[in-house]
């Protein structure tokens, strides 16, 4: 009986009762605030450890086939040259000039008629005879009291006088005519957008051109190259970078629209592990991958991976280019690669960077599991 009851398993209360205490204590150590202080924020520390800015540094060399990876070694490796400039043509002239001194409608014309002999229809005592000021009409028909209509359209001021004293010898041979013009509503093009003063611009000279035009707005508000010029002309678009309408500088005409907006296409972006992530206007108008990373005040030392970095750049195919900067030679790369508009310049992180957002996040679990375990003990 005690032999085979020896084999069997202890079915006796008391003997139930020894086994579950070292199985009670085990439960009650996995249960101690300290463990449990760190299994509480463990999940958090892992989501930590494992999250990251953006790709790795061995995912995108490692590449996908929807773009082109092109790692940067050497001059040759470099591509092209950045944007150009220059290639618009000016918009054809419609109207000439929009200034002259001939008369035009809504000039506005005094006559003086001095006669001295009393039996003339214009003596007036020793006082000249004035007739006006009269806005020329559209049909430029001009009446004058006992001398008749004339067209003065297109005439210059001495050319109407001499026409006047011509009309007015058989009204009186003794008469004297002199036209003056007392005022005219200006011929105007106009600037608008991003420009400091934004308005219509007087045409009243010979000989004004594109860059008067935008001189007179006061030019743009920040540097010329980060904005394009379009003129709008008789209905018809005429789109300009910076050094086409500097370059191709044109007569302006009447009615002229000058519109100066924000040329989005000057611009790229910077991310990843540097110290400040931020789209970026381009500091001059062809800018360098140098002129990138200072934009974004360098590199974040703690996290950034310096042989890490790309450029993403949209074409067909995408390429992807990278650039080892812990290399010497390749500080010398980074000034001679042009960025273009909507480049991405990406910095990656460092592997150890991961390592030490997880050590930071359990330096406040050891001291939160301690505090645990000093007031379990109090309360014991």
């Amino acid at each position: 009986m005690g032999a085979a009851h020896r084999g069997a398993p202890c079915c006796a209360p008391a003997c139930r009762s020894s086994c579950l205490i070292p199985a009670f204590h085990m439960i009650k150590d996995w249960f101690h605030p300290r463990v449990l202080g760190f299994l509480s924020v463990l999940p958090l520390s892992a989501c930590a450890y494992m999250s990251q800015v953006g790709p790795q540094k061995g995912p995108i060399q490692n590449k996908e086939s929807s773009y082109t990876l092109i790692e940067v070694k050497s001059r040759a490796d470099i591509p092209d040259n950045g944007r150009s400039y220059g290639l618009n043509q000016p918009p054809p002239r419609l109207k000439g000039d929009s200034y002259s001194d001939s008369i035009r409608s809504r000039d506005t014309l005094r006559f003086i008629i001095t006669d001295l002999s009393d039996l003339s229809p214009f003596y007036s005592k020793g006082e000249a005879f004035t007739y006006g000021p009269i806005e020329v009409p559209e049909d430029g028909a001009v009446a004058i009291p006992y001398i008749g209509e004339i067209n003065v359209l297109g005439l210059s001021v001495a050319r109407i006088s001499s026409k006047l004293n011509e009309m007015v010898l058989p009204v009186s041979n003794t008469a004297r005519v002199t036209v003056g013009r007392s005022g005219r509503v200006p011929r105007t093009a106009n600037v608008i957008g991003e420009v400091k003063t934004p308005g219509p611009v007087p045409l009243e000279r010979t000989g004004i051109t594109s860059l008067d035009l935008l001189a007179a707005s006061g030019g743009p508000t920040e540097a010329e190259h980060l904005y394009q010029y379009t003129l709008r002309r008789n209905g018809q678009d005429y789109l300009f970078d910076y050094k086409g309408f500097r370059q191709h500088a044109f007569s302006v005409e009447e009615g002229d629209l000058l519109s100066v907006s924000t040329d989005v296409s000057n611009r790229f972006y910077v991310m990843g592990a540097i110290n400040k992530p931020t789209t970026v206007p381009f500091p001059v108008p062809n800018p360098t991958l140098a002129d990138a990373l200072g934009a974004a005040t360098g590199f974040d030392e703690r996290r950034s991976d310096p042989s890490g970095v790309f450029v993403f750049r949209k074409g067909n195919p995408d390429q992807v280019f990278t650039v080892n900067l812990k290399q010497p030679d390749a500080m010398f790369l980074a000034q001679r690669f042009t960025i273009r508009g909507e480049d991405l310049v990406y910095v990656t992180e460092a592997p150890l960077a991961r390592w030490n957002r997880l050590i930071v996040q359990l330096l406040p679990v050891s001291q939160l599991s301690q505090a645990a375990y000093n007031i379990d003990r109090i309360g014991n």
